[in-house]
């Protein structure tokens, strides 16, 4: 996500495929709130808060995204 934060914020439209591409498949992004240690897998005490919060920003960010592929795409740029 730094990494397409970076592009965009140089409005390099890169940025947004590479955006699009953390959705789905293997490296995207879906959970928070996990540790493994010694004594195995656990969910931190906020997971769900946290998971809840990135679903709703994930989903935001998705949408714009398209929003601006489809714009881009629309204008032959």
């Amino acid at each position: 996500m730094a990494r397409a934060e970076s592009l965009l914020e140089a409005s390099d439209f890169s940025g947004i495929e590479y955006l699009l591409s953390a959705y789905g498949g293997m490296g995207s992004f879906n959970v928070l709130g996990q540790n493994s240690g010694r004594a195995g897998f656990a969910w931190k005490e906020d997971a769900k808060e946290l998971n809840e919060r990135l679903d709703s920003l994930r989903s935001e960010a998705l949408t714009l995204a398209i929003a601006i592929k489809r714009s881009h795409d629309a204008s032959g740029a």
